[in-house]
């Protein structure tokens, strides 16, 4: 997929981070945007900056975790646009650091129905449009905590984890269609994910915060940039920045003992 021109692009978690940068990027090369968030304000900003530099675009507000939501947007984009080319799932929520056995099953539930059920519902609402066009590309975005394991982040990990396995499956049985699958697996990029954490801790959301931007190596913009370049190259991985390309290659060397890996440069302190 070369020419982004008079392509319509779905984009989800579009109000902040690699969301707008992804809307604001593809719409600057000609491509209409359909925008989503939870958060209406900070969707509309998004959309306002998109227009701002002459593009087309059109924004919903509503949680992926809401299934019907996600099947009456999708058929909205259709209805004003004609069609649907691309789709990005790139909506997700993070959480403070917390061991499993100390994770309530409701914060456990809320992190795998954005993280996870958000990236089902999105893929198969939008599949039967997408394979109708005659080039198409899905995007489903994981993380680095979906190639290896990271302590104190069960919920989230295990939400990535399914998001890779789910969209490695539908690589396999798109594999003979017009749609193109890929599956994106971000290191620290400086967006608002941390901040965004619902939690009364505020001194620790602080301190989390402020170890997570020093960590956090890679700028929204230029995340966006390679994945849009992944979708233009039909690339079935997007590994994105130094850190992931690292834990990327300890996960396949050392599958095994990895974790040994992790844990000698691991402090919970410093997130406390």
């Amino acid at each position: 997929m070369k020419d982004f021109s008079k392509k319509v692009a779905v984009i989800t978690g579009a109000g902040s981070g690699m969301g707008r940068e992804l809307a604001l990027q593809l719409a600057a090369a000609g491509a209409s945007v359909v925008l989503n968030d939870w958060n209406e304000e900070t969707l509309q900003e998004t959309v306002q900056l998109v227009e701002a530099q002459g593009g087309t675009v059109a924004g919903r507000a509503f949680s992926v975790a809401d299934r019907t939501e996600m099947y009456h947007f999708a058929q909205e984009t259709v209805n004003l646009f004609g069609g649907v080319d691309i789709v990005i799932n790139n909506a997700g929520i993070s959480l403070l650091q917390q061991k499993i056995e100390s994770t309530s099953y409701e914060l456990f539930e809320k992190v795998i129905n954005i993280n996870m059920w958000g990236v089902i519902y999105g893929s198969k609402a939008f599949i039967p449009f997408l394979r109708e066009r005659p080039e198409a590309a899905l995007v489903n975005v994981s993380s680095i905590f979906g190639i290896a394991a990271y302590p104190d982040q069960g919920a989230y990990v295990t939400a990535k984890f399914a998001v890779r396995g789910f969209t490695e499956v539908l690589r396999q049985e798109l594999a003979k269609t017009s749609v193109s699958v890929t599956c994106v697996h971000p290191g620290g990029i400086k967006t608002n994910i941390v901040r965004n954490i619902d939690t009364q801790q505020t001194a620790r959301l602080n301190k989390f915060s402020e170890v997570f931007d020093r960590m956090a190596k890679t700028s929204a913009a230029d995340a966006a940039k390679r994945i849009i370049k992944g979708i233009e190259r039909k690339e079935k991985r997007v590994l994105i920045g130094k850190d992931a390309r690292y834990m990327d290659s300890i996960a396949r060397l050392m599958p095994g003992n990895y974790e040994d890996t992790i844990m000698k440069g691991y402090d919970i302190e410093k997130f406390q």
